[in-house]
């Protein structure tokens, strides 16, 4: 009898247990944000943002983020800015992604204050709540030496996919200049044209001249290179992540961190950015239709200027409903492949903003290779076995009377299937945890069979 007794107890308990133990594994991890979160992408933020190349037409800003986004400038003459720059790199009039961010803005006034905020992806940021501020130069009397470059070559690390870089270089109580690296490595800078720090006169260069050099480059690599005047026309070849001063017998040394002397600006996301945004697209969403419907908010009853970047370019205005929302298909379908959307509308301060997202149109019929492998058609004969693994289907089917055999036989016939590609799912940022997650799920699961088996059974 008590042997009875225990044979029924053991298993429950037994059970019991695992449901414990798993549950409060599982707890625990969910509490400390393991299980069911994922760690969070790379972020659209405005880094290292520096203003370069002030002359008095034009200025450069340049800034980085850890995800590819389209960023541009909105800039003007008071704090309503109403003018937008894009990126260097997009001479072709094609908005791309980019980490690395250059954008000059050109056509100024000399010796004139400038106001301007910085759009990177669906954000907007600005310094104090307040747009950066930038004067333009003075015009010159005197004239610059053009001769007077400084040239050089970048070698990015073997596991560092990205080409891209730019190079900033000033002296003590001079500008900073600065260049966008070529696909090759090669960069140049006019030092004939440096200016003065307070932009005033052209800075004067002599033998005992230092200069320096800071090459950024994307996921936060970067050097740091000394040299002086006497190797003004070309500086060795240097390795991205390495520093290197020049000033001493022309031996590669490394140098102590040259970064400060390039400061770079704080910033913020403007508050607009939670009232004016694009909702669809999200950045880099993907459509199947040719004719998206795309949507957003901003001011209530405001007047929203639209853009879509395609084959040819498509310009309208909408007003907002009392809600602030907004709304837009375009009556013509697009072309498959890339495109960006570029909203501009005033915030509650009156000033204009430029929000620009990007999006993706398959062409017709390509959607499935997207999601799915492509369907094996296979062809059936009597000698040959289909290669691909069939869900065969039984059907009797009689057999023909001038056939030597009596009773029917079933005929298998293969149907295919189709294959998803599933998309990985995002990997927290421990493993380790992960696995001990599922770990703790799968005895939580063993616990509830080992219960109801013992439940309803004498022996497990």
């Amino acid at each position: 009898m008590r042997k009875n007794i225990w044979s029924k107890r053991i298993p429950t308990l037994l059970g019991i247990l695992f449901i414990a133990v798993g549950i409060g594994v599982t707890s625990y991890l969910t509490k400390t944000g393991v299980i069911l979160t994922s760690k969070a992408g790379p972020s659209d933020t405005a880094q290292n943002i520096r203003i370069s190349n002030i002359t008095n037409k034009s200025f450069t800003v340049s800034f980085t983020t850890e995800a590819p986004v389209v960023g541009s400038i909105n800039f003007g003459k008071n704090k309503n800015l109403g003018q937008t720059a894009f990126d260097d790199k997009d001479k072709k009039g094609d908005l791309g992604e980019y980490k690395i961010h250059y954008i000059t803005v050109k056509n100024l006034d000399p010796y004139s204050d400038y106001y301007f905020s910085i759009s990177s992806g669906s954000k907007e940021f600005l310094q104090n709540g307040e747009p950066f501020t930038v004067k333009t130069s003075p015009i010159s009397s005197s004239s610059f030496d053009n001769d007077k470059i400084i040239k050089g070559r970048i070698i990015f690390p073997s596991e560092d996919n990205s080409k891209e870089a730019v190079v900033y270089l000033n002296s003590e109580n001079s500008q900073t200049l600065s260049a966008l690296v070529e696909e090759d490595g090669s960069y140049s800078l006019s030092v004939g044209s440096l200016k003065t720090e307070n932009l005033s006169a052209y800075f004067t260069i002599s033998d005992e001249t230092i200069f320096r050099i800071l090459v950024l480059g994307e996921n936060s690599l970067s050097s740091n290179i000394k040299f002086n005047s006497l190797e003004i026309k070309e500086i060795p070849v240097i390795t991205l992540g390495n520093d290197y001063d020049f000033t001493q017998s022309n031996l590669e040394t490394a140098s102590e961190s040259a970064s400060t002397s390039f400061s770079s600006l704080s910033s913020e996301v403007s508050s607009s950015s939670e009232t004016l945004q694009i909702n669809v697209p999200s950045n880099n969403q993907t459509f199947i239709d040719s004719q998206p419907r795309f949507s957003g908010t901003a001011l209530p009853n405001s007047t929203v200027e639209i853009t879509i970047h395609s084959d040819d370019n498509i310009k309208t205005q909408i007003i907002t409903d009392s809600n602030g929302n907004w709304s837009f298909r375009p009556s013509s379908a697009l072309s498959p492949g890339s495109h960006t959307i570029t909203i501009v509308t005033r915030d509650v301060s009156g000033i204009l903003r430029t929000i620009t997202q990007s999006f993706t149109v398959f062409a017709s019929g390509n959607q499935v290779s997207e999601s799915a492998t492509p369907s094996a058609t296979p062809i059936v004969t009597p000698s040959s076995v289909p290669t691909s693994t069939p869900i065969p289907t039984i059907i009797p089917t009689a057999t023909p009377t001038n056939m030597p055999i009596a009773s029917t036989s079933p005929t298998l016939i293969p149907t295919a299937t189709i294959t998803p590609i599933i998309s990985p799912i995002p990997s927290p940022g421990n493993s380790d945890s992960v696995i001990f997650g599922l770990f703790g799920l799968g005895l939580t699961i063993l616990g509830f069979f080992i219960f109801l088996v013992s439940r309803g059974n004498t022996t497990l």
